[in-house]
């Protein structure tokens, strides 16, 4: 039973790890994955970001790693 039970936790926080939401960003221009308010962003941030962990609000979005917010200036939801 507590075999079961520990595949099942451990499958739960794989879930989660794989869907984070990351940024991929280069001179202000980042593009999301598994983000639900934008695909495509510009921002006044000029970090490079490699499929970095971040959060997105509807307005910014958060760098997980650093804490920074960066406003978003202009996005699109396009696939």
């Amino acid at each position: 039973m507590k075999k079961i039970f520990t595949i099942i936790a451990l499958s739960v926080i794989n879930c989660n790890i794989v869907k984070a939401e990351t940024a991929n960003c280069t001179g202000g221009e980042c593009e999301f994955d598994f983000s639900n308010h934008y695909k495509y962003a510009t921002t006044l941030c000029l970090q490079t970001l490699s499929y970095e962990p971040v959060k997105t609000d509807l307005l910014s979005f958060t760098i997980l790693k650093t804490g920074q917010e960066c406003k978003i200036i202009e996005s699109s939801r396009d696939d």
